[in-house]
């Protein structure tokens, strides 16, 4: 299957919408995409990490999900 490729900045607001429709991480949770060999990794910040322990193992289910569907573009 092909993977769409997207812009860091849309990945990241696809990302936080998708975390909206779940009621584990806060409303304005701070999403950073991350490229890397294998592709890219999501990051929350540490303050939402903390104050919504549940919101990390969501975080990395999303990632997951988006992963399979999602290659970030070229700059």
């Amino acid at each position: 299957m092909t993977k769409t490729q997207i812009s860091n900045a849309d990945l990241v607001w696809v990302f936080t919408e998708t975390l909206r429709s779940f009621g584990d991480c806060a409303p304005t949770v701070s999403i950073a995409i991350v490229p890397n060999k294998g592709g890219w990794t999501a990051i929350a910040s540490r303050k939402d990490r903390k104050n919504y322990p549940r919101c990390a193992k969501r975080v990395e289910e999303v990632q997951t999900e988006l992963r399979e569907i999602y290659v970030l573009a070229k700059d």
